[in-house]
């Protein structure tokens, strides 16, 4: 009787409970929200277009229509044509869908879509059915590979060449090309490499001179000849100094390095070759190079005929290449010589040939740095064979290669030669001027520069 009370008690407590549990769990669930703004937008991992996922997405919510956009451009060759995107929203939403020229697809965080066409809208409607949110979907992806080199002919003849030797530098904002034809010497100057026109004829320089030898620093060039030593701020005039009756006999200028102008020269005594400076008229001998005995340079360093090229190494010191050229005795060398400034103020050389000996004698090469990488062109070998027209080097001239042509290829006109002009200007754009094959001396421009390097 007793159990019989408490449960007549006891269930009716139970049924009033079970009420009320319902009642909240059907409240809860119909809880709706107003908001129907997107919060994050991205795309799911994709192995074919990795650049997606690590691209930065921008979301506009002003005015009727909103706007998803990348902060940067994607890469080139991005492709958008099966992709699935992946969007958070500020509340659950009532309905979530992308509209596309093609199809309308409910969003449901795994579709595969074509973003591949224009315009693409995305349409959200609040859980409550209240608010809606449109927003155009707009993606920009690079339209030029960033890794292609553009290379064009600019002209085809500057002047009318027959055994020209030519030099060109970048000086004061323009091309200034020197042309010996063996009996006196004529200046060019361009601002673009296309229109040329002819100066004065240089006053002061020796004839025949040999222009390829001419080398500019900090707006000053220098030329070596016959013991002399020649200067010039304007290119036109230039000054000499003799230093027959000097100890050391000037040989020929070899490059600028450290902030310095740097030249060989040779002891009359001892008859041995050495690295020197030039400070105006002054010619000062380089004791302190570790690599050499008693100063003097190896028998097979080159001293006509070789690429030389100053930048600063990836550790930031002042770095210099001296590639191939021809010895004292005449002979073409396979040398690479490194040149670098050492932190407690002395110099250090080595020959990276020994260690990486890749290619035979070269000579009449051009050697510049573009976009990180070190640039040879053109030259032949000791047995007169032209070599490649390019290599490049990533590891600052330790090794060289081929380039891929499918990104860095010179036009079809182009003719392998030696003893070209290779300069680059102000805007990072590289010149091949001129230069000499077997059978003929070229006059021609040639203009390349890599789609990213101002990017």
């Amino acid at each position: 009787m007793q159990n019989f009370v408490i449960m007549r008690y006891f269930i009716p407590i139970l049924v009033l409970l079970s009420v009320v549990l319902v009642g909240c769990k059907e409240e809860e669930t119909t809880t709706t929200s107003s908001e129907a703004r997107v919060n994050t937008f991205t795309f799911h991992k994709d192995t074919i277009n990795p650049g997606l996922i690590e691209a930065t997405y921008k979301i506009e919510h002003s005015g009727d229509t909103g706007l998803i956009y990348n902060k940067d451009s994607l890469r080139f060759g991005t492709r958008l044509d099966s992709v699935v995107p992946y969007v958070t929203y500020k509340a659950t939403p009532g309905k979530a869908e992308f509209i596309l020229p093609d199809t309308t697809v409910i969003s449901t965080g795994s579709d595969t879509m074509n973003f591949a066409q224009d315009p693409i809208y995305l349409h959200v409607t609040s859980s409550n059915l209240e608010n809606e949110q449109w927003y155009r979907i707009s993606l920009t992806v690079h339209q030029v590979d960033p890794d292609l080199y553009v290379w064009s002919q600019l002209t085809e003849q500057i002047f009318a060449p027959q055994n020209c030797e030519t030099k060109a530098v970048w000086l004061n904002g323009q091309l200034v090309l020197f042309v010996n034809n063996g009996f006196s010497t004529a200046i060019y100057r361009s601002l673009d490499g296309i229109k040329w026109t002819i100066e004065d004829a240089p006053i002061g320089l020796p004839t025949p001179c040999y222009v390829r030898e001419i080398m500019e620093h900090d707006d000053v060039l220098y030329y070596i000849a016959d013991d002399k030593l020649y200067q010039s701020r304007d290119q036109i005039n230039w000054t000499s100094t003799d230093y027959t009756a000097a100890e050391f006999s000037p040989i020929t200028m070899l490059m600028p390095f450290n902030n310095q102008a740097w030249c060989i020269v040779k002891d009359r005594e001892q008859h041995a070759m050495h690295l020197a400076t030039v400070t105006d008229t002054l010619i000062e001998v380089v004791t302190e190079v570790e690599g050499l005995v008693n100063g003097a340079l190896p028998e097979h360093f080159p001293i006509s005929d070789f690429a030389a090229l100053t930048f600063d190494s990836s550790s930031e010191r002042p770095r210099a290449m001296v590639v191939g050229g021809r010895a004292e005795n005449g002979n073409a060398v396979n040398t690479r010589w490194n040149f670098e400034y050492a932190t407690n103020g002395g110099y250090r050389m080595k020959d990276f040939s020994i260690e990486q000996p890749q290619f035979n004698s070269l000579t009449g090469i051009s050697v510049i740095q573009y976009d990180g990488h070190l640039m040879m062109f053109g030259g032949i070998d000791n047995d007169q064979i032209w070599r490649s027209n390019m290599l490049l080097s990533d590891d600052e001239g330790m090794n060289w290669y081929v380039p891929d042509t499918a990104h860095n290829k010179l036009p079809d006109s182009y003719h392998t030669r030696q003893k070209q002009s290779v300069v680059v200007d102000d805007k990072n754009r590289i010149f091949i001027i001129g230069g000499q094959s077997q059978t003929q001396t070229f006059s021609d421009v040639y203009r390349g520069y890599l789609n990213s390097i101002n990017w």
